[in-house]
């Protein structure tokens, strides 16, 4: 049960709690409308390759409503390289006026006009894209180029939708590799203010990389002993940075100080569950959960003190990537296929889809309020649901 039995009887105090400034604004303040961005990352073949567009609010009623759906392989083709292979994830710029889709099993990122879903541009950055991070001036895009063991660098000028990419201008991880980085393979280059991205490795560590810079440096880094394999999650609440790993038998947290880069706490979850991935914000900064996705749990941190601060059980089988409607009221999270492409046996899942979670006890609690499937639910589904991002109208 991996100490499951801990979390009984857990008493919360009452905090003063800070609220982070980069977060949405109050609730007053925040549109009404909203739309909820997921990609089904099966191959085109088998009914994949497609972004679902819901309306958020139809999904915060429990309603799925009719989705708008984007054959994305028809939606790149004739534009700049092309289709790419398996869309992963999917995140917007700073102004949500363009989605930035990373395909994992090509080198291909689209941009895609947010207006009129159609892709302005499809940039091949090499073997493998496996995410794609924007900077919050809207100036950049990081590229984790996985099985190349390369940070690429691609240009954005969003306004004139004008993008570019020289691959003499990425940072060649590989060839940093060495006995505390074994496998300097990019997992999610998570990019925040002052030109500092937060690079994950497949073989655990983590570098702290100058990414505006030319060439683009290393300013930190840590080992594998320090900071543990395959970490995908990551958010800046005030001046904390919160930075996940997971395997298939563990699950960890290491909060880190935004300004000096310095590792300040260790959170070992494993008790809690394994392969710790997606992570999100909640009750304006007081509280980040992490989804573990073997085990069909979110684990909530509570911000002021850094350690445990809630639980939520069974939101379903391989809860993966999670995103927050502007209110703050409910969390949308992926759950995977049956038969999932990527991230191994713990990312199993039983029904693809997405499951809406409405948020609790001001973001120290939720429960799930509703599933919407998202294609084949037989065992047999080809189905894989992953990438998911939430688009405020205004």
């Amino acid at each position: 049960m991996r100490g499951r039995a801990l979390l009984t009887g857990i008493l919360l105090a009452a905090l003063t709690v800070w609220v982070n400034p980069f977060l949405a604004p109050a609730e007053s303040q925040t549109p009404t409308k909203y739309e909820v961005w997921v990609i089904d990352q099966a191959d085109a073949s088998r009914g994949g390759a497609r972004l679902y567009i819901y309306d958020g609010p139809r999904l915060e009623s429990g309603q799925a409503g009719s989705p708008e759906v984007i054959t994305l392989d028809a939606a790149a083709s004739g534009v700049g390289d092309g289709p790419g292979v398996r869309p992963h994830v999917v995140l917007f710029n700073t102004t949500f006026t363009h989605a930035i889709i990373a395909n994992v099993a090509s080198g291909h990122v689209y941009l895609m006009r947010a207006a009129d879903r159609k892709i302005v541009a499809s940039i091949d950055v090499g073997e493998q894209a496996h995410s794609a991070y924007p900077s919050p001036d809207g100036t950049l895009i990081l590229v984790a180029n996985q099985n190349g063991k390369r940070l690429a660098r691609i240009r954005a000028d969003f306004s004139a939708e004008r993008f570019s990419y020289n691959r003499t201008e990425d940072l060649d991880l590989g060839a940093l590799q060495d006995a505390a980085h074994p496998d300097n393979a990019p997992i999610c280059p998570i990019l925040f203010a002052g030109g500092r991205a937060y690079v994950t490795l497949r073989g655990g560590g983590l570098y702290i990389v100058d990414y505006a810079s030319v060439p683009m440096r290393v300013v930190k880094s840590y080992t594998k002993d320090q900071v543990g394999a395959s970490g995908c999650g990551g958010v800046l609440v005030g001046t904390k940075v919160y930075v996940n790993s997971g395997s298939a038998t563990s699950s960890d947290i290491y909060v880190f100080d935004a300004a000096s880069h310095n590792l300040q706490k260790h959170l070992n979850l494993s008790w809690s569950g394994a392969d710790g991935h997606g992570m999100v914000v909640t009750g304006g900064g007081r509280f980040v959960w992490m989804a573990n996705r073997a085990d069909r749990n979110v684990v909530v941190i509570n911000t002021t003190v850094d350690s445990l601060g809630g639980y939520i059980a069974d939101v379903g089988a391989a809860p993966d990537l999670m995103d927050i409607s502007p209110n703050g009221r409910f969390v949308f999270a992926t759950l995977r296929g049956p038969n999932n492409l990527t991230g191994g046996p713990t990312a199993k899942g039983e029904r693809p889809g997405l499951a809406v979670i409405q948020v609790t006890d001001g973001g120290r609690n939720g429960r799930l309020a509703t599933f919407i499937p998202i294609g084949d639910q037989t065992p047999t589904s080809p189905n894989d649901t992953h990438g998911v991002a939430v688009r405020p109208l205004r």
